[in-house]
């Protein structure tokens, strides 16, 4: 597989590597001057690249004009997850990004045991966009997923219902009478999944309220952490993706 790297600012021509994806490349992979690689900028575009230098330090790259390429799904979805413990959230960012969500966005809910503000939480959203990263990198994706802010689980049901195109909200509910095979679905959707200990009558009746509904994902009940990952895999079986 080629190697491929995350570039913002890609453009024709030569390019001077940060030292980060340089040591990657060099001390990691093992590349040798004159190796080929995939350039791309989270915005739809990649190019191929050769490397020049193979420096740890600072690695060069001439690189092809950039083409647009999509890999995306077609539909937009919105992975609304309730914060979970230790590594849960790294997984679900992980998976959704490989499974073509669209944007995750980080919910503070009730029973939420993980609890992020100011410096804890900027720094915990930098590291999630980072695995962002390397998973768009990994699968092929040139469009990376938007990480939003976390927000309380009201700030965003009011913000999803607010949007003016139509849209299918779900919330997973192992009780629900629909199924992932057979709930409605639009272009424009939003999964919303509780954390470890689900979520309070509360919360769930101010989904409701704004739009969402239940919906089952098979006779089992997931793992906060699994539930994006079936869901996104049902729906690009149901739009033909799969």
């Amino acid at each position: 597989m080629t190697p491929r790297l995350y570039l913002p600012e890609l453009q024709a021509g030569r390019i001077t590597l940060g030292k980060e994806q340089s040591h990657h490349l060099v001390r990691v992979l093992r590349l040798a001057s004159g190796t080929l690689v995939v350039g791309f900028n989270g915005r739809g575009q990649e190019a191929r690249m050769q490397l020049l230098t193979a420096n740890a330090q600072a690695c060069l790259v001439e690189a092809d004009p950039p083409q647009t390429i999509d890999r995306e799904s077609p539909l937009h979805t919105i992975v609304l997850q309730a914060l979970c413990t230790g590594d849960k959230m790294d997984w679900v960012v992980q998976k959704s990004s490989e499974l073509g969500a669209s944007e995750i966005w980080p919910i503070q809910a009730e029973r939420s045991v993980l609890r992020l503000t100011g410096s804890r939480a900027a720094t915990r959203l930098e590291h999630w966009r980072k695995i962002a990263e390397s998973a768009a990198s990994q699968c092929g994706r040139n469009r990376l997923p938007k990480l939003a802010p976390i927000r309380t689980l009201q700030e965003a049901v009011l913000q999803f219902d607010a949007e003016p195109q139509p849209k299918s909200a779900w919330l997973l509910d192992p009780f629900a009478v629909q199924s992932l095979s057979s709930a409605a679905m639009s272009p424009y959707m939003g999964i919303l999944i509780g954390p470890e200990a689900g979520f309070s009558d509360e919360e769930e009746a101010l989904a409701q309220t704004h739009g969402f509904e239940g919906v089952r994902s098979g006779p089992r009940i997931l793992r906060t952490e699994t539930a994006a990952a079936a869901v996104l895999a049902s729906l690009a079986c149901r739009c033909g993706e799969f």
